[in-house]
């Protein structure tokens, strides 16, 4: 997952960022959303513009302060607008036109936040700000191949090394673990993959509960990317799979009855088995649609949905046999 390059944009700011704070929760293992936790600090005149970058659209981005009150996004034509006033003018001229570039060339997206008229940034003043949005789908489904149960990766890109410290909290889906944590160094746009957060004290700090884990990569690095996965909790499929081993045996008997001998000592259940024929056939299938609805996790529930299409099928081939 890239999350958006925060840092300090010069044009127009008049505050530092003290602290950085990615909170990522899974809901259910599907869509992943993130509350980005800013501390800024101002260290200049009363301002009413808040200006950062980020290297990507952010679906249903929004920012608020610890209040709850939302600052409005301005449209990008007044963006320009200030931009290219700063560019022909003034003493902030190169890092403007070096954004208009940027922006031009879609390397960049600049976002321009205005605080309420009554909340501008005074001097000297810290304020805790929220910048909230779904994380992009593009970096790869939470949910993987079906056959494995197991989670796509997702990718969370590390910038270099700022003046500010930066932490992601992790907020683990209900029915799911972490796993496959890997760190992945960046040098000269190739990727290297080093090996487990567990095995890179040097760069990453983690800390893990049983509702969550908190990472703090260290300053002294370069660009990384840190991945990990979600794989359901093998309680969690304990009933569904229960529930598709019982029917699919049922069905397998069904099919297998009318063909006992009366000789055998389990003809008297094969010929019970053949009276109640239809009957079990019924239940075979009411049973492969109802159970699936008993998986509170959707997302779960529609990837197993499958699987209980083969005691059907089973009962069906039973039926014609």
């Amino acid at each position: 997952m890239a999350l958006p390059r925060s840092w300090l944009v010069e044009i127009g700011n008049r505050f530092e960022i003290v602290r950085i704070r990615n909170f990522l929760d899974h809901d259910r293992g599907q869509v992943t959303r993130v509350d980005m936790e800013m501390t800024i600090r101002s260290t200049g005149k009363p301002s009413e513009h808040i200006l950062l970058e980020s290297s990507e659209f952010l679906p249903g981005l929004r920012m608020s302060d610890s209040s709850g009150e939302e600052y409005p996004l301005m449209s990008n034509r007044h963006l320009r607008m200030m931009l290219e006033n700063a560019a022909a003018a003034g003493a902030d001229r190169p890092g403007a036109a070096r954004l208009l570039k940027d922006i031009d060339s879609r390397k960049t997206r600049l976002l321009w936040f205005r605080t309420p008229l009554h909340k501008a940034l005074q001097p000297g003043e810290a304020r805790v700000l929220h910048l909230t949005y779904e994380h992009p789908e593009k970096t790869g489904g939470i949910l993987g191949a079906v056959k494995s149960l197991k989670t796509g990766a997702i990718m969370i890109k590390v910038p270099a090394a700022q003046p500010f410290p930066m932490f992601w909290i992790l907020n683990k889906p209900t029915d799911y673990n972490v796993s496959r944590r890997r760190y992945s160094s960046i040098e000269d746009g190739a990727t290297a993959n080093v090996g487990s957060w567990a095995d890179n004290a040097g760069a990453v700090c983690c800390r893990g509960t049983a509702k969550s884990e908190s990472i703090r990569v260290k300053p002294d690095r370069g660009e990384a990317v840190l991945s990990y996965s979600l794989t359901p909790k093998k309680i969690v499929l304990a009933l569904p799979v229960a529930a598709i081993s019982m029917l699919s045996l049922l069905a397998i008997l069904l099919g297998v009855s009318p063909h006992v001998g009366s000789g055998s000592p389990l003809w008297a259940v094969a010929d019970a088995i053949v009276r109640h024929k239809m009957l079990l056939l019924v239940f075979i299938v009411t049973s492969s649609l109802v159970v699936p609805r008993f998986i509170d996790d959707a997302h779960l529930r529609n990837g197993l949905l499958w699987l209980y299409f083969v005691p059907v099928g089973l009962a069906l081939c039973a039926l014609v046999l």
